[in-house]
């Protein structure tokens, strides 16, 4: 069973792996993707936090904030780890542009009504 006071601690790691993501790499396109190496990895790693450390929410959390697409986030983490050859630069730069800031309010909101 997984410890209900860790939810603060991976709520804040997916928290500054987006600020990361926001800071470094906000405009990133696939060509640049392809031509970077180690902002791939750096980027790919990224959203891996993230869909790990929201994997690793309790699942009471997670059930009563359906607000923050869970599944997706953690799906697309398990993507990149185990389909870690077929990843698609096009697919990852749209994820960074135009989808990894939607659930940083929702996280943000969800740490503010957690008791420290």
């Amino acid at each position: 069973m997984r410890a209900p006071e860790a939810d603060r601690v991976r709520l804040l790691h997916i928290l500054d792996a987006i600020r990361e993501l926001e800071e470094h790499a906000s405009t990133v396109t696939e060509d640049v993707l392809d031509q970077d190496a180690m902002l791939r990895y750096a980027v790919v790693k990224l959203i891996e936090v993230i869909g790990e450390a929201a994997n690793l929410l309790t699942k009471e959390l997670r059930q009563a904030h359906p607000e923050v697409p869970w599944n997706l986030v953690i799906g697309m983490r398990n993507r990149l780890v185990h389909d870690y050859f077929r990843i698609d630069t096009a697919v990852v730069a749209e994820v960074v542009r135009f989808h990894i800031r939607a659930p940083k309010p929702q996280v943000e909101a969800i740490l503010q009504s957690l008791p420290e």
